[in-house]
């Protein structure tokens, strides 16, 4: 019996960077130069953020992400590794630049700013994206890689499988993407094109056939759409001392309560919580030294 065939497992889809993550007091004037006072390097990205997280909180994960072959492969499979996540990588023999993400965050507010640099490949497809899907009982695409996503979704549909959407921005592919998909936890940033208003982008959802939604506002209230009942749900105010892959940790936060039981504002609580522990924490993979989740707590 392989490791993958013990029990039912969380399954995520989608980005891994390495991030080299800047922490300065405050974010610089251009052409200034400006002296960091720390560096923070890990392997991060969307569905690798939300995995870990819900690997943490103690849930049996797999992730499937590009990786493929460079001098950051061992770096990031070995980070990624430690927290007992089962990696499925269909480029493992592509030769490829790995995707960077180059983050400034200031030590004022926890504000940060992303530079992504995402190099385009026509990754040549293997059998891998032909794992067995039956033992996962929830899984969630970030939106990346459509040209494994769509399959994937779609396999997951025809097999009863629930699916989650993180929506921090808009994608092409999520017009089609969307129709497979039961819950979307989006951000205030997330606009398909014409859909601007909170309410619209609700709306959208529903007539894609997405049957629960949220939106989440950073420290405002959670928009949130279960049928024809709307209403939101008030945050915690957090000291913020960095605010990056809040989002991905409440994605993988929340998956991993929807997936035991929880209803669905339930699991968006909890998850809206221990985002906001982790924003404690510098970077994101601090927070999972420092904070301890207690079901009895939380």
């Amino acid at each position: 019996m392989n490791e993958r065939s013990k029990g039912n497992r969380i399954l995520f889809v989608g980005l891994n960077t390495v991030d080299i993550q800047l922490v300065v007091p405050d974010y610089p004037e251009p052409n200034t130069k400006t002296k960091a006072s720390r560096c923070i390097i890990y392997p991060g990205g969307p569905a690798t953020n939300a995995a870990v997280t819900c690997a943490h909180v103690g849930e049996k994960v797999d992730l499937f992400t590009p990786v493929g072959k460079h001098a950051f492969t061992d770096f990031i499979l070995e980070d990624i590794r430690k927290f007992g996540i089962h990696i499925i990588d269909p480029v493992s023999y592509d030769y490829s630049d790995p995707v960077f993400a180059s983050i400034v965050s200031s030590e004022n507010n926890g504000d940060c700013t992303v530079f992504l640099y995402h190099p385009q490949i026509q990754y040549n497809i293997y059998d891998d994206i032909n794992f067995e899907l039956n033992i996962n009982k929830l899984v969630m695409f970030d939106g990346y890689y459509p040209e494994f996503a769509l399959p994937l979704v779609k396999r997951c549909k025809e097999r009863n499988i629930c699916t989650v959407l993180d929506g921090g921005s808009w994608k092409s592919c999520l017009a089609e993407l969307l129709y497979y998909v039961d819950v979307a936890l989006c951000s205030n940033d997330f606009q398909p094109p014409g859909v601007k208003e909170n309410g619209e982008i609700i709306k959208y959802m529903q007539n894609k056939g997405v049957k629960l939604c949220a939106i989440t506002r950073g420290n405002e209230s959670i928009l949130y759409a279960e049928g024809k009942v709307k209403s939101e749900i008030d945050t915690s105010p957090v000291n913020s001392v960095d605010t990056l892959g809040a989002g991905d940790v409440f994605h993988g936060a929340f998956c991993y309560y929807y997936s035991n039981g929880f209803n669905f504002t339930e699991s968006l609580k909890k998850a809206s919580y221990i985002a906001g522990e982790s924003c404690k924490s510098l970077g994101t993979r601090q927070w999972t030294d420092n904070f301890m989740i207690d079901n009895a707590s939380v």
